[in-house]
């Protein structure tokens, strides 16, 4: 994915199916100064803190810029969901900016029975799922050489569980890398299961509705991700325990 093009001017000639998804120019969105970006009549609308369904049926009743006030509200919630996924800033922008794109489209199906960020977090989960799945690497590409404190900190993995691995990227730089890195290893699904249960604490059935799939299946793959998480780490402590004999 190339970096996302900001407030550029637009271009004559016949729009794309994306353009037309995206009428307000998301792109616009990223900047931290994005609501002086908005027309003047929406930053009036911005001075009284409307509710989600509020926005919402403005969107729907044709003020579409309404939309963007949405897009500004959830913006640091959506990046940091990508970001559980993937650790390269500039992919993470630009599904966030993709994952706007999809909500506007298809915000007909949205139900004010479900709060709009449960419904936006499973836009975003899915829009994660499918780059995980078109950018599918092989698990041996993915155990390399570790820096100086990613080393250290993976001597730990014998004391640690994958869900502990996963908890500490929160906190810890280097556990951060390792995190990605075993998460890395996992097919797409197991890696969703991973994320959303163990990073966002989602239940059994919350992850069943965001993916579609039965709460068996979630169970299922969350043990197998565990198992071979695990395989992996114990690997990796292998390969560096090897290096340190040499």
């Amino acid at each position: 994915m190339g970096p996302a093009r900001i407030l550029e001017p637009p271009i004559e000639g016949p729009r794309s199916e994306r353009d037309r998804c995206n009428p307000l120019g998301l792109d616009a969105y990223k900047s931290s100064d994005m609501v002086a970006a908005l027309s003047p009549k929406l930053r009036a609308w911005s001075e009284a803190v409307r509710s989600d369904d509020e926005l919402i049926a403005e969107v729907r009743s044709g003020r579409t810029a309404a939309f963007a006030e949405l897009a500004s509200r959830y913006r640091d919630r959506v990046e940091r969901l990508c970001q559980r996924f993937f650790s390269d800033r500039e992919i993470v922008r630009d599904l966030a900016q993709e994952s706007f794109i999809r909500a506007f489209a298809g915000l007909s199906t949205y139900r004010a029975e479900m709060p709009f960020l449960g419904w936006l977090r499973a836009v975003v989960a899915n829009v994660c799922y499918d780059e995980l799945r078109r950018r599918r690497r092989r698990p041996e590409e993915l155990i390399a050489d570790f820096s100086g404190p990613e080393a250290n900190w993976v001597q730990l993995v014998d004391h640690s569980t994958p869900e502990q691995i996963v908890q500490a990227a929160e906190e810890r730089r280097e556990a951060h890398a390792l995190a990605h890195r075993l998460l890395d290893s996992l097919r797409p699904d197991d890696r969703m299961v991973m994320v959303l249960r163990e990073s966002e604490g989602l239940s059994v059935e919350e992850v069943a509705a965001i993916m579609g799939w039965s709460a068996a299946k979630v169970k299922i793959r969350a043990f197998r991700a565990r198992q071979f998480m695990r395989k992996q780490a114990e690997s990796i402590l292998s390969q560096q325990r090897r290096g340190m004999v040499k």
